[in-house]
């Protein structure tokens, strides 16, 4: 399935993908008559990235050769669609461990995969304070992390991930979720999983897992809200699939059974690279410029995918509350809130959702402090206009009778 973001122009996307997929498919079929179809490959029984020790050899699978890119995430709340999960391009990532294991050191060094292929980079802090991404070594839980900036809405003192074991596939893998990335195998567009969900309940509920039925509805059987992907094709090899035995699964999109097991992920995917050079730019890329001391309402025009930045200071004299939004119905716009203390402090986040709407910030800033305002367009560019407007914060006092 490519699920593709909705920041970017469908078609180039598709198109560019298509092609990744074709290519991909000549490249199976040689190997297919140069090798033996009973070939193996090791792979670890394991559940897209839930810690299970090396149990058999998992099968090549033979005759599903689409590639794919992996779900990209939206959240919703009652009022309004926050900001898609995705980081500001050419951020590094704050990286805190909560507890030590002795080859921690290899999480950033398999992280940095990610970043050879996209903008977003990985820093470890020593501060806990600092961090955006907190990381635990609990053997006792399974491995599992927030959704891209999800992480943020974390209080300091929690985990936003957590890492059972220490191989690359499962280090990959959450940190495909710390990206924005969704759970390949529950798409709701393409590569529709028909689950034989008997079998399903009695491998998850047994051994190594001990998932409860609620566990395995929402890791795997439940397909992801329609309206929060977009996507085509299928990739069973991205590296957000989890891996399953054969006989879990009856039929995707209505094809013959599956011939052999669908292995363990230990690599990123053609697509899983595609799409977040995509969504995040290539590596190098830099930052957007910001824009400083802007105040009132200022026009700008903003292309599919760009990001722009804007610095203001808040009134000295008195708290306020701050609306800040855009205004117009061109562009599919989300918007985010930072500082006052960094560039990297988050505050909130808001966005049109794809409708004629426009994403609006309603936040009590402090006074005299510098705030950084982040705008990225999605599927369409367009015209804009940035406002920002006051309203004085009053607080009364209760005295005592």
């Amino acid at each position: 399935m490519i699920c593709h973001p909705v920041f970017l122009p469908g078609d180039e996307l598709e198109h560019a993908c298509d092609q990744l997929h074709d290519a991909e498919r000549r490249k199976a079929e040689c190997a297919a008559r140069e090798s033996s179809p009973t070939d193996s490959t090791d792979g670890v029984a394991a559940i897209g990235g839930i810690g299970i020790e090396p149990q058999e050899k998992m099968g090549r699978f033979e005759t599903q050769t689409e590639t794919a890119e992996p779900l990209f995430a939206l959240t919703y709340s009652d009022k309004y669609k926050y900001g898609k999960k995705v980081w500001p391009k050419g951020k590094v990532i704050k990286v805190y461990f909560i507890d030590s294991h002795p080859h921690q050191n290899a999480v950033l060094d398999f992280a940095a995969e990610w970043s050879r292929h996209c903008s977003i980079g990985f820093a470890e802090v020593n501060d806990r304070r600092e961090s955006e991404v907190r990381i635990s070594f609990d053997r006792t839980l399974p491995s599992y992390s927030m959704v891209g900036t999800d992480a943020l809405r974390v209080s300091k003192g929690e985990r936003t991930m957590n890492l059972a074991v220490m191989d690359k596939g499962t280090i990959l893998h959450e940190f495909g979720h710390v990206l924005g990335l969704l759970h390949e195998h529950q798409s709701p567009i393409k590569g529709i999983i028909q689950w034989n969900v008997r079998k399903v309940l009695e491998t998850f509920q047994g051994p190594p897992n001990y998932w409860k039925p609620a566990q395995i509805k929402n890791q795997i059987l439940d397909r992801h809200e329609r309206e929060s992907v977009m996507g085509s094709t299928y990739d069973m090899r991205s590296i957000m699939h989890y891996s399953f035995a054969k006989e879990l699964i009856l039929t995707i999109d209505g094809r013959p059974p599956l011939t052999s097991d669908i292995p363990f992920i230990e690599q990123l995917s053609p697509t899983d690279k595609l799409v977040v050079e995509k969504l995040y730019g290539p590596s190098g890329t830099k930052p957007p410029p910001s824009r400083e001391d802007i105040g009132g309402e200022q026009h700008y025009d903003i292309t599919a995918g760009e990001e722009m930045k804007f610095t203001f200071k808040s009134d000295p004299r008195h708290r306020r509350q701050y609306t800040i939004q855009t205004v117009g119905k061109e562009a599919d716009l989300s918007l985010s809130l930072y500082g006052p203390y960094s560039e990297d402090q988050f505050i909130a986040a808001a966005t049109d959702g794809g409708e004629n709407g426009n994403p609006r910030i309603m936040q009590d800033l402090l006074p005299g402090r510098t705030y950084h305002i982040l705008i990225r367009a999605f599927a369409k560019g367009g015209a804009f206009s940035l406002r920002i407007s006051t309203v004085i914060r009053r607080f009364a006092t209760a005295m005592p009778v």
